[in-house]
């Protein structure tokens, strides 16, 4: 960070009445204590989105020298915490970290999401590009997802997914031109262990969570997202080689609340990128299936308007309405 810059965001913490330190804002309670930087986590403990928070707020925390407290405010697939944050102060002191195409998708499934993250939220930073799969019953007779479609075509309104709030495998499915009967669950591991079952035949879902059920052979991988091929499953193809221009992913981001000021905001991403830029971090994501996607903050706000306009036409490709 260079001396203007500096200068520039001490001015503003003096013009806020805001402590600075390491150019980020230190927020004064009521009581005048200094309050602690937040991570809002809109997901319960335990899944891979609380994960990856954690993980990010352990970075931010040892970047900062300072603690970070990582709140889980799950709920209303997700806009519950996101709710929580719009209404926080502007202050740099309390931000959210979801999963950026999930919290888009609530547009176009709840009548009233609550928060629209592209206009009541500020974009911070973009931290990965998780890799997910599309999995089925070990002893399925398919082995990849093309076989799969083959299957499914030849048979309309035979074949299940499960759907959990996430529009991209109901995006595939449209896009491949197939019928096939969506059944809705609260969550991904309710998902995946009826398809372990065989109550339902395929299911997509983020590495993390699918891990523990492939380590003991329960499922089979038949499709993966992102841009190559995982060593893991080297047979498993590429969802865009399968379906031409499918652009969906999962992508986690941090977001705070609007009126955030830009020093701010610049502040919080050049401090993450710094924090996740590690070997050590870009290892951890890695294992966690994802790629470090760093976007600064006028980056990040233009993916998810692209995102949000391709989640649009998925959405009615499929025929989901709003509940």
């Amino acid at each position: 960070m260079d001396e203007t810059s500096l200068r520039r965001r001490r001015l503003l913490g003096a013009a806020l009445g805001i402590p600075m330190i390491q150019g980020l804002p230190r927020a004064v309670s009521a009581q005048g204590t200094l309050r602690p930087l937040s991570i809002i986590v809109p997901y319960p403990p335990g899944g891979g989105g609380d994960i990856n928070g954690r993980f990010y707020a352990d970075r931010m925390s040892r970047q900062l020298g300072e603690k970070v407290v990582v709140e889980n405010r799950p709920g209303a697939n997700g806009t519950l915490g996101a709710s929580h944050v719009m209404s926080a102060p502007p202050d740099g002191r309390t931000l959210l970290f979801t999963y950026g195409n999930l919290l888009l998708n609530q547009q176009f499934l709840m009548k009233e999401p609550g928060v629209d993250p592209i206009q009541d939220l500020v974009p911070i930073t973009r931290m990965g590009m998780q890799t997910s799969l599309i999995t089925t019953r070990a002893d399925s007779p398919v082995n990849n997802l093309r076989d799969f479609i083959a299957l499914a075509r030849d048979a309309p309104g035979k074949y299940t997914y499960a759907y959990y709030g996430d529009l991209a495998l109901a995006a595939l499915i449209a896009g491949a031109g197939l019928d096939m009967v969506r059944v809705p669950y609260k969550g991904g591991v309710p998902g995946m262990m009826d398809v372990a079952a065989g109550r339902v035949d395929i299911i997509w879902s983020s590495i993390i969570q699918s891990i523990p059920m492939l380590k003991s052979g329960r499922l089979k991988v038949l499709a993966v997202s992102g841009e190559k091929r995982l060593p893991e499953w080297p047979d498993a193809p590429l969802v865009s080689e399968i379906v031409s221009d499918y652009r969906l992913s999962d992508y986690t981001v941090v977001l705070a609340p609007k009126g955030t000021p830009r020093e701010v905001a610049d502040s919080l991403y050049e401090q993450s990128a710094t924090a996740l830029s590690t070997d050590e971090a870009r290892q951890r994501l890695q294992e966690m299936g994802s790629v470090l996607g760093l976007l600064r903050p006028e980056a990040l706000l233009a993916y998810m308007r692209e995102d949000y306009a391709a989640l649009a036409a998925a959405a009615k490709a499929a025929g989901i309405q709003p509940e």
